[in-house]
């Protein structure tokens, strides 16, 4: 019997360390630590491990400045599940897409914050150089890539600029959804779609990450902006925590530490903003609606 117990004791600490390095990843330093932990949520426009990547760093960085507060980060493999998640009410503070962040504001969140500048916010599409696309039509029966239907800058955007020049966005191309910002670059790069579309943020990341790719590739169109990310938190948070995190990401940009944890993840940095920000998104829902249909 005790050696039995030994065995299941030995096995909880094996795999308790197996997890170690990820765990701690999340642990922050001091006593008094209190027990309660904030759930983080980012909507996929990077990789997982990108996403730790980026945004990791500006979590412990939040940690520090508030002290006696915890944060967890957690990713999503993709869209579906993230916007489950968001809707469900898993994430006491989240980085929607403005198309999220509209949709939040009716499931008990409220924006804070959000993402500069607002011409960042932009739908643009790649392709091979060889390609030699100089003209939308050059698109009509061929395939093109996107990340996911409810992809504001990457999907939205990109499909309202055709449908405003003329394509028939269910009849003249092939939408293919791949699931990420990389994917749909990636379908472009190995010619299975004529071109993808995307947004500047992992563009940007995927040529620094493969300089001799990208010298093959080029941006061909870009969209009209719209407003950036925003940064919400649920109502039932503590409002004076909120205001305390959403002033120190908004102070992000003021301190060199800042600015290095920024230019890490890829953005300028965040600015105060409220749900009638977001009232520009409501408008273009509905001109998209009525021209090519909000995804379900």
């Amino acid at each position: 019997m005790k050696r039995s117990l030994i065995y299941l004791l030995l096995l909880i600490l094996t795999v308790g360390c197996g997890n170690r390095e990820e765990v701690q990843r999340y642990e922050p330093m001091g006593e008094n630590i209190s027990e309660f932990i904030y759930i983080v949520g980012v909507h996929p426009y990077l990789n997982s491990r990108k996403m730790y990547d980026s945004y990791l760093p500006i979590i412990d960085y939040l940690e520090q400045r508030l002290g006696n507060v915890r944060f967890r980060l957690e990713t999503s493999a993709n869209y579906s599940e993230y916007e489950h998640k968001l809707y469900r009410g898993d994430f006491h503070f989240s980085l929607p897409n403005p198309f999220q962040t509209y949709n939040s504001l009716s499931k008990n969140y409220r924006v804070i914050a959000k993402m500069k500048p607002d011409s960042a916010f932009c739908g643009i599409f790649v392709a091979r150089k060889d390609a030699k696309l100089s003209n939308v039509a050059q698109l009509k029966g061929k395939a093109v890539s996107f990340p996911a239907p409810t992809a504001l800058a990457a999907t939205m955007m990109p499909l309202y600029y055709l449908h405003e020049r003329g394509i028939d966005v269910d009849k003249d191309i092939t939408k293919h959804y791949v699931g990420s910002q990389y994917s749909s670059i990636l379908n472009a790069y190995s010619s299975d779609t004529i071109a993808g579309a995307t947004w500047p943020p992992p563009w940007e990341a995927w040529m620094k990450e493969n300089p001799k790719k990208a010298e093959e590739m080029e941006v061909i169109w870009q969209t009209d902006p719209l407003v950036n990310n925003g940064f919400v938190v649920r109502k039932d948070v503590d409002s004076k925590l909120a205001g305390r995190v959403a002033g120190e990401l908004v102070g992000l940009s003021s301190t060199e530490t800042g600015r290095k944890l920024l230019r890490n993840a890829g953005f300028e940095g965040f600015e105060y903003a409220n749900d009638s920000v977001y009232d520009v998104v409501a408008e273009f829902l509905g001109k998209y609606d009525r021209a090519i249909g909000i995804p379900k």
